[in-house]
């Protein structure tokens, strides 16, 4: 059997590239599916949390009130700077951080009470081994959540990129469907991985949009996509830019809007 290879945003790099605009625009979204994932799982004061594919900590933080102690990992080195960082400038105490590979978990066996991943598990090479990791960190009764993203079409948020992106940049590879995307597959991989009493919950957070401008800033910013698509454009990336905004701005009505992302949250138990 061949070894799973990583996709273009499975990449350190391409999270580093971003890591400081991942901070300031992504955090109060993501902070909005994270505190859904943690009164799901009911994190308690005694609770050991694991945070994998962590990014700037949204999760993390958010657990630090609640819980003894947070262990977040992630693969990026600058996102993990961006944790530390905030983790010292609010004088976050019970946060430790770690460079690791979520198919590669330095714990030991039953270390934690609870585990996160949210929005990381489409880009695993390996998403079998990351939840056998999971589930071996967990103690017994402890619970994973496991967040991804619904199909495209209920993700009206990044819809109005990839659509505009695709009649910028003629020529472009069909946007992939992703994995992880119905309740079905969830509940099966989890389920193969060792996990018990799975189930899905699916969860629909916004995000105020003031204009195209505002939409393109924060994707140019904080998106690894986009990131990762400026790179390969190169020197034709600001005739690009130009023709993206515009689409953007076809997309966006005049004063502004909310725009959701419907996630799926599953959850099992080990």
């Amino acid at each position: 059997m061949s070894t799973p290879q990583a996709g273009p945003l499975g990449a350190p790099e391409v999270w580093d590239a971003i890591a400081s605009g991942y901070a300031k625009d992504v955090t109060p979204f993501f902070a909005m599916y994270a505190d859904e994932a943690l009164r799901i799982a009911g994190v308690g004061p005694s609770f050991r949390v694991l945070d994998v594919a962590s990014g700037p900590g949204t999760l993390a933080f958010l657990a630090a009130p609640r819980v003894a102690r947070v262990c977040a990992v992630d693969f990026s080195p600058k996102m993990i700077d961006e944790l530390n960082m905030r983790a010292a400038r609010d004088g976050v105490g019970n946060v430790e951080s770690a460079l690791m590979d979520a198919q590669a978990l330095a714990f030991g066996d039953g270390t934690f009470d609870a585990a996160f991943c949210l929005f990381a598990f489409m880009f695993f090479p390996d998403r079998a081994q990351a939840f056998r990791e999971i589930l071996r960190v967990l103690r017994e009764g402890g619970k994973a959540i496991v967040g991804t993203w619904a199909p495209i079409e209920r993700r009206p948020m990044l819809k109005v990129g990839f659509d505009a992106m695709a009649e910028a940049i003629p020529g472009l590879p069909p946007m992939p469907k992703g994995d992880l995307q119905d309740p079905e597959a969830c509940i099966d991989e989890m389920t193969a991985a060792g996990f018990r009493e799975v189930s899905v919950h699916p969860f629909t957070a916004s995000l105020r949009i003031d204009s195209a401008e505002h939409y393109l800033q924060v994707m140019e910013r904080s998106g690894a996509g986009f990131a990762a698509l400026r790179k390969k454009v190169g020197d034709a990336w600001p005739a690009a830019q130009k023709r993206l905004l515009e689409g953007i701005a076809r997309r966006i009505p005049e004063g502004g809007a909310d725009f959701s992302a419907e996630a799926l949250l599953s959850v099992g138990t080990r």
